[in-house]
């Protein structure tokens, strides 16, 4: 998948295993873009849940972790997935997809977040014919909240977790 500037790589097991174990030799040799040595840091937990969810059903993968690949410098400059197929989301709503996206501090301000979204929305809309989408966000993350606001969110008036839900109809 591609947007404007970027590849929306999907991350199959064999790299998800790779990232589990810290072997950075093996996901160099299993990727076409560098992968920041950072990455997973923080994300680590949701790698592991991820590839747990693949590894119970192969056919959410599509809709798992994708990395955000700038085509200019093939460098890994975020990640994005959906929390899984149809009808998985925060507030359980049928047919509805939520989105979470990541994008790494040297990268961010950039659109890089608004233009994945984007992407995986119109592929969700044309591919699979999903209506309504669904996002949460933590009420003191600004740029997470810009995000939002640009591509057409509504606040629900739910909070999950903490975070605010919104959700969008197309």
């Amino acid at each position: 998948m591609r947007s404007k500037r970027l590849d929306l790589v999907l991350m199959p097991v064999t790299l998800l295993d790779a990232i589990i174990e810290g072997d950075r030799e093996k996901i160099e040799q299993l990727t076409r873009y560098r992968v920041p040595p950072s990455f997973p840091g923080r994300a680590l937990e949701l790698v592991r849940f991820r590839r747990e969810q693949i590894g119970k059903d192969p056919a959410r993968l599509p809709w798992l972790l994708r990395a955000m690949v700038l085509r200019s410098s093939r460098v890994m400059v975020g990640f994005v997935n959906f929390h899984g197929p149809p009808g998985v989301n925060d507030i359980e709503a049928a047919g509805a997809v939520e989105l979470g996206w990541t994008v790494f501090p040297p990268h961010r301000r950039r659109g890089y977040a608004t233009e994945t979204a984007r992407a995986l929305m119109d592929w969700a809309t044309a591919v699979h014919g999903i209506r309504c989408f669904v996002s949460s966000t933590t009420p003191d993350n600004v740029a997470s909240l810009r995000v939002h606001e640009k591509l057409g969110f509504a606040r629900t008036g739910q909070i999950v977790d903490g975070e605010i839900i919104f959700d969008l109809r197309v």
